[in-house]
């Protein structure tokens, strides 16, 4: 390829669009953000924001018992070692977070795209990453594409399974999670396997691809990131097993 014909195939390359880019994150993420490393984190953080809003709002009675069901479970929990909660409390609770849950998807998301771009930041730093954090939330928000997938995803597990059978969120993960019993496993395993999902795998992954693109690190130290961005989440889930025990 003779220099002209390459300086022209760099613009040509720029000028793909946003929803391209929803497309090729999912077969090859590495162009998305090489072509995306100086670009605004706004466009994919508002679109995984609203999408998986959307979703959640169409399809939360899908998965509803499921998620009743864990909370019931932590309920339980607190009014063992609480004596001054009572069964009325605990029930009001529960109605109270059924009945709000689902219009606070938007902050919840928005609020763990913003913490894992932020995680991406700061760990990003400790393996030479150069990004700033506007290119970690952007690196975070394509990330979350394939959890916008998953969201559907789940949903249609929702739909289409025996609604006796959703007795916990993790029966609709697409990892070892499904397959144990959350009233007999141990929490801090339930954790764990949870990390085993294959949509944080991926997730994981986009992270890492992204600080090797946009913060110029080795494809070594990239694999670092990656493994320390699974266990500081592992952890962060062990934590929330031990306060819900």
């Amino acid at each position: 390829m003779t220099e002209p014909v390459a300086a022209a195939a760099v613009p040509a390359q720029n000028k793909a669009s946003f929803w391209e880019d929803l497309i090729d994150i999912f077969y090859q993420p590495s162009a998305v953000f090489a072509r995306r490393q100086n670009a605004s984190a706004w466009p994919p953080f508002l679109f995984v924001v609203i999408a998986m809003s959307v979703i959640t709002l169409a399809t939360y009675n899908s998965i509803e018992p499921a998620i009743t069901a864990d909370m019931q479970r932590v309920m339980a929990k607190t009014l063992a070692h609480n004596p001054n909660m009572t069964q009325d409390m605990a029930d009001k609770g529960i109605a109270m977070q059924q009945k709000f849950g689902r219009y606070f998807a938007p902050v919840g998301i928005a609020v763990t795209v913003i913490v894992v771009g932020l995680l991406t930041w700061i760990v990003g730093k400790f393996f030479g990453a150069k990004e700033h954090f506007n290119a970690a939330m952007l690196i975070a928000s394509y990330a979350f594409m394939p959890k916008v997938l998953g969201a559907v995803l789940l949903s249609a597990q929702g739909l289409l399974m025996d609604s006796s059978k959703l007795t916990s969120m993790s029966v609709l993960s697409i990892g070892p999670a499904r397959f144990f019993d959350p009233e007999t496993t141990s929490p801090f395993l339930l954790a764990l396997l949870q990390r085993l999902d294959l949509l944080v795998i991926w997730e994981t992954i986009l992270l890492a691809i992204g600080v090797a693109v946009i913060g110029k690190i080795s494809r070594g130290k990239a694999v670092g990131f990656g493994v320390s961005i699974w266990v500081i989440g592992g952890l962060l889930l062990l934590r929330n097993a031990y306060l819900n025990s």
